[in-house]
């Protein structure tokens, strides 16, 4: 990745406003297997999965596919990304830190990170920086209100500034890290800066000469010289060499004496370790899966259309749990634009929450690589034209119900 002195970084911000973002969404775990580190091919892959449906087409309503932060980044734009809490949840991929640094980041803000994330992002020349919540949300804020909002890095002094506001925080780092970052040193850059310290070290621990200019190396063969001389082939003193009171000693040993052989060490077995297995996802609760349209309409005939209004509440919950940690949005609750905005809109609000609602459950069934087609498009064709003929709105609840079964099946296996 590349190697680039951080200094003051002042830049435009993307907000990804995804609360545990996991690695797995920052780069999908198919790049795994690729053996290279162009930065190009890397950049390209992060956060493809929410960038691009299963075609290839680019999602028109995911924050980085928005014309205010499509542009990629440069000095001065989009250097920074404000991400949601606890940024790079899940597998420890480096090749998550690769993405970002190749798309061209150079600052994530957060409030929290998962720490081997973390500790990958500096490794790859990403500064990450940990605020308080508030100040996390003040710049979602200012964001949303202007994209061209700047924020301010300091890295020598440690501040994060937001320069709608004028607001600061301080935020730590590693001192080692930010030495190195300052300096646009990896480890090996920062031993090699220090060669000359090392070798200095190094003399002082093997000295060439002694005392009297003697080299060390003749030094040490005349001592073996010595021992060989008065010490017999096994090691022990000659008999002859011996004070009276050695020989008397329980320590002396004849030279002639055989020394025990060392015991033999203990066989150790091998152990079988097991791989630990990756515990399935089971959900806090099951999502239903077995909704029909011939039980929807009855009900809803029977308890005049109260079933129905329960069955798209329902809906609407469900949609939040499958996909909001995906793309971040959270669909309104069916109560309310019911029984409060479809009077306030004259009836405009609920035309307008069935079209979201539909296009994000397409959108999910493409993540999740659903073969089923359903979208805001079926909504328009049959609901609202197909109402001219009087029963095709039965076939877009037919459709809506069996794309909820079909993603509330797939969450509940996989989460």
């Amino acid at each position: 990745m590349a190697k680039e002195k951080f200094d003051i970084i002042q830049s435009t911000c993307i907000p990804i406003q995804i609360d545990n973002c996991n690695t797995d969404l920052i780069i999908p775990a198919r790049y795994l297997a690729s053996t290279t580190r162009d930065p190009k091919f890397f950049g390209d892959a992060f956060m493809h999965d929410l960038r691009f449906d299963a075609a290839g087409n680019p999602v028109a309503d995911f924050v980085m596919n928005q014309p205010e932060y499509s542009e990629a980044p440069r000095k001065g734009v989009h250097e920074i990304i404000v991400g949601g809490q606890n940024w790079g949840s899940g597998s420890s991929r480096e090749h998550a830190a690769w993405a970002i640094a190749g798309y061209g980041v150079r600052v994530v803000i957060s409030s929290s990170f998962a720490d081997i994330h973390r500790n990958n992002l500096l490794n790859c020349f990403v500064l990450p920086v940990i605020v308080s919540k508030d100040f996390q949300q003040e710049l979602f804020d200012s964001i949303a209100a202007n994209p061209q909002t700047e924020v301010k890095v300091d890295v020598p002094n440690q501040t994060v500034t937001n320069l709608a506001t004028g607001h600061s925080e301080h935020f730590d780092i590693n001192s080692y890290k930010k030495y190195c970052l300052m300096n646009a040193y990896d480890d090996i850059d920062f031993l090699l800066s220090n060669t000359d310290k090392i070798e200095a070290y190094e003399e002082t621990l093997s000295p060439t000469h002694n005392e009297e200019g003697v080299p060390a190396a003749e030094e040490s063969l005349e001592a073996n010289t010595d021992t060989q001389e008065t010490n017999t082939p096994n090691g022990l003193p000659i008999e002859g060499e011996m004070s009276e009171g050695q020989r008397g000693s329980s320590l002396y040993v004849e030279a002639t004496d055989s020394v025990p052989e060392p015991e033999p060490a203990e066989e150790v077995m091998p152990v079988e370790v097991k791989a630990q297995e990756k515990e399935p996802f089971v959900p806090k609760k099951l999502l239903p899966i077995d909704r029909g349209l011939a039980k929807f309409f009855f009900l809803s005939l029977i308890t005049l259309g109260i079933y129905g209004i329960v069955v798209m509440t329902k809906i609407s919950c469900e949609i939040n749990t499958v996909a909001t940690r995906y793309d971040g949005r959270k669909t309104t609750n069916y109560l309310w634009i019911f029984f409060l905005w479809s009077w306030l809109t004259l009836g405009i609000a609920p035309i307008v929450w069935s079209h979201c609602l539909s296009n994000r459950i397409g959108n999910e069934l493409l993540r999740r690589k659903i073969p089923y087609s359903f979208g805001a498009a079926d909504f328009w064709l049959w609901n609202i034209l197909g109402a001219s003929v009087g029963f095709l709105p039965l076939v877009y609840i037919h459709k809506l119900m069996s794309a909820m079964n079909l993603l509330n099946a797939d969450y509940n296996q996989k989460g």
